[in-house]
């Protein structure tokens, strides 16, 4: 073989590889539409773009497919499913296989403000009817377990959008939900004024979530690429767009 020849066939070896290495797709769960982290009508919002450009950056192609939150921790025994995002060490025990934390939630009890609740500590919420996300007396620690529990009533919604409306008519007295998801639904829903109708409560600690991959071989390149991802006016321009 002349040396030209070898040199033609390594050349196109590298480039194959180099091909097929950026058009390897992790599929990935995601729970229903909470925006403005995920809006799932569009395949977008800050989360979705985040890990898609982290990916991206790893030689990877993403897609994205959409579940219940309260189905994500079964998603990752799914054959076809590569990486569960949003989870945290309360639902995944195998910490082998989460990542760094890549984004923070600040989840808080909302109340009507004509209703004038005392909510100081998360106990305080035993007193009354409450609405939450799924999941969320697993994520949100066991005082707000033990809270629920002593609730006159309890109910987890797979779709948050509904929660700003039962609010408002009074089918609960408080929610459980991220700040910024509920502005975004009430904004939307034609919700005026809303630091003048409602009450936030900040009484949860910053929520941290973390990626789980079903091959850990992903989690120390998926830590090193966030690392240096955050310093780049990339990612800073990607919370403005979002007004995170």
């Amino acid at each position: 073989m002349s040396v030209l020849k070898h040199l033609l066939l390594t050349f196109c070896f590298i480039i194959l590889s180099k091909m097929a290495f950026a058009s390897e797709q992790l599929v990935v769960a995601v729970g229903l539409a909470k925006p403005p982290y995920v809006i799932q009508e569009f395949d977008t919002g800050f989360e979705l773009d985040l890990i898609r450009n982290l990916l991206k950056e790893m030689g990877k192609s993403t897609k994205f497919v959409y579940t219940q939150f309260g189905h994500s921790s079964k998603m990752l025994k799914v054959k076809a499913v590569d990486a569960v995002m949003t989870t945290n060490k309360s639902v995944f025990s195998d910490s082998t296989k989460l990542s760094d934390t890549y984004i923070t939630y600040q989840n808080v009890a909302i109340s009507l403000k004509s209703s004038q609740l005392t909510i100081n500590t998360i106990a305080d919420l035993a007193n009354y009817s409450i609405a939450s996300f799924q999941k969320a007396d697993m994520v949100l620690g066991q005082a707000f377990a033990d809270a629920v529990d002593q609730s006159p009533a309890y109910m987890k919604v797979a779709e948050q959008s509904r929660q700003p409306k039962l609010l408002l008519k009074k089918r609960v007295e408080v929610l459980v939900m991220d700040k910024n998801i509920f502005s975004y639904f009430a904004r939307t829903q034609g919700i005026e004024d809303i630091q003048e109708q409602f009450v936030f409560h900040p009484i949860f600690p910053e929520s941290y979530y973390r990626m789980a991959f079903k091959n850990q071989k992903y989690v120390e390149d998926f830590n090193k690429t966030f690392a240096k991802y955050k310093l780049t006016n990339e990612y800073l321009a990607l919370k403005k767009r979002y007004n995170l």
